[in-house]
């Protein structure tokens, strides 16, 4: 249970985004506003949040001072303008930050478009590639880059990212031009690994930040499970699994069966589209935990343990959410150190009892003032929904 208001001095608020309604930031400042409704003299420490989803980008900017780079890129369909696409790095070159949705993500997509045999990676390539180009490489030890892959428009495998990073591929004997996409899946024979990029990735620590732990492959994997939300009706999803796995076929043939078996049935080989799998084989990249690796980069665990309250947020709270996600991992850290965790979701989905039971406080959005005002007002649904979170410790303080 909550303890007294005259015990809370300090606060903190770490919301995800809520998603296709406001940012991570933003609800951070809404919360922080409802806060200080009730409690003018508390001390808030905002921290927005994100777990390898979108957002990822714009959390790690404040959380570890990356400076935004910008580039102008293929977008996930060829065949439609470019975009520009912002990346971060360090001031001291040591860590770049690449979020797959700023080139390859399903909202760059209009909704009559989103077919994912048509859609590639290949503009999250030239972002990596820019990204790593501007490293410090020379000294120990290496550098990181950070790929959060949440939000994708691409069930492709990663190949449209390989094919601009320089990796070679070939279909009737004919090398093909970048940028690839999931249609080259069924095409593509064999594949060429230059030594200087094989060489170039392997100076760098790639880590692929997943906020799912579906597999390659299957009834729970990328095609299967993604391919629908991203517009593939059910023949075009038995074709990109067709695609995906004729794919992991000529990796297997190219760099060993024993590795890209391991590879494909990993915890996130699935996540956007298969494209951490397609990175992991050819380059070496290391799949985790977008939480992991965001929390790390804030120190998560410091400001949860300074606090006498956390107080979180999220589109849709439900069992998923308990499963690796912010909220759930949040409340992990705030029951490990006898410290409340309250939130206030956009609405409460399929939660159960028990799980409702570990939070201090749950106050929803739709409940406070229906989900379509709430979806047009986030802020403001954001402050009441604080307010009435926080109105038992005001009463009790």
């Amino acid at each position: 249970m909550p303890r007294s208001a005259r015990l809370i001095q300090r606060v903190l608020v770490a919301p995800d985004s809520l998603k296709e309604t406001c940012s991570a930031d933003v609800a951070s400042v809404a919360i922080e506003q409802g806060v200080h409704g009730h409690f003018s003299v508390m001390d808030v420490d905002r921290c927005p949040m994100a777990d390898g989803g979108e957002g990822t980008l714009d959390a790690m900017v404040v959380g570890s001072g990356l400076q935004v780079q910008v580039r102008n890129v293929s977008g996930p369909r060829v065949d439609r303008p470019a975009v520009d696409a912002r990346f971060g790095i360090t001031a001291d070159r040591r860590l770049a930050v690449v979020e797959l949705a700023e080139a390859s993500g399903l909202q760059l997509i209009e909704p009559a478009d989103r077919d994912p045999w048509k859609t590639g990676t290949g503009g999250t390539g030239t972002l990596l590639r820019a990204s790593r180009d501007l490293l410090e490489t020379s000294t120990d030890p290496r550098p990181q880059v950070v790929l959060a892959v949440g939000g994708s428009g691409t069930v492709d495998g990663g190949i449209g990212a390989l094919s601009m990073l320089g990796v070679r591929f070939r279909a009737e004997g004919e090398w093909l031009p970048p940028p690839l996409s999931a249609a080259d899946l069924l095409r593509v024979d064999a594949i060429d690994l230059p030594a200087v990029i094989r060489d170039a990735w392997r100076g760098v620590d790639l880590r692929i930040a997943v906020d799912v732990a579906n597999p390659l492959l299957g009834a729970t994997g990328a095609a299967r499970i993604f391919g629908p939300q991203k517009g593939a009706d059910r023949a075009g999803v038995e074709r990109l699994e067709s695609g995906l796995a004729r794919w992991a076929g000529l990796l297997a043939r190219e760099f060993g069966e024993d590795l890209v078996q391991h590879a494909a049935k990993a915890d996130g080989a699935g996540a956007a589209g298969g494209i951490g799998f397609g990175l992991r084989v050819v380059l070496g990249a290391v799949l985790e935990s977008g939480f992991d690796v965001v929390a790390r980069s804030i120190d998560l665990e410091s400001r949860v343990a300074a606090s006498d309250l956390v107080i979180t947020s999220e589109g849709c709270l439900d069992a998923q959410s308990m499963m690796g996600k912010g909220p759930g991992r949040l409340l992990e850290l705030g029951e490990a150190r006898g410290i409340p965790v309250m939130i206030v979701p956009g609405r409460v989905g399929d939660l159960s009892d028990l799980d409702r039971r570990r939070f201090a406080g749950i106050v929803s959005l739709e409940s406070v003032c229906g989900l379509k005002e709430a979806t047009s007002h986030p802020s403001h649904a954001l402050r009441t929904a604080t307010e009435r979170l926080l109105r038992p410790l005001a009463k009790d303080g």
